[in-house]
């Protein structure tokens, strides 16, 4: 296994972690806490994926990508999908704090642009799986077809969805 995938596994796999105990122990229904976990894993996730990015073996990992996607200005690209996905996470975060920091209303606009944001991102991230151009050894978890990509998508898709028929 090389070093790309096992900082990826091991990485996401922390993420997990951590995010399970916190809410093991926390005293909500199971749903809610169902929700919470899922919208905490979704938003760490995020925010960890933008953040890596700065950082070496992935940023010039990333850096390929834009580059041979062929995607317009590679450093605004690259700049914008760091932030981007940071942006995303911490909204998705941000959500978690309804009825304690912020109030539903505004959790409902907080989710439909964390949502938003995401779904841009990811539909970017897409194409660039997609391109002919780009090969799989710089591509998250070495894997030509898009499916974490999708999975990020679908599970945003999927929280926005039980957001709104709460």
């Amino acid at each position: 296994m090389n070093q790309q995938i096992l900082l990826e596994a091991t990485m996401i796999g922390t993420m997990f972690l951590i995010t399970a105990g916190y809410f093991i122990r926390s005293k909500e229904s199971a749903s809610k806490k169902a929700i919470n976990f899922v919208t905490a894993l979704l938003g760490g996730f995020m925010v960890m994926a933008g953040t890596a990015k700065f950082f070496l073996p992935f940023a010039d990992i990333f850096a390929a990508q834009i580059e041979l996607s062929g995607l317009p200005f590679p450093v605004l690209s690259k700049f914008a999908g760091q932030m981007g996905e940071i942006f995303a996470g911490a909204l998705f975060l941000l959500v978690l704090t309804e009825g304690k920091l912020i109030s539903s209303k505004v959790a409902d606009v907080i989710i439909n642009l964390a949502t938003l944001l995401t779904v841009v991102i990811m539909s970017v991230a897409v194409y660039v799986h997609l391109s002919p151009n780009v090969p799989a050894e710089v591509l998250p978890l070495q894997s030509k077809p898009p499916v974490l990509t999708l999975i990020v998508m679908l599970v945003a898709l999927g929280l926005w969805w039980r957001k709104k028929k709460a």
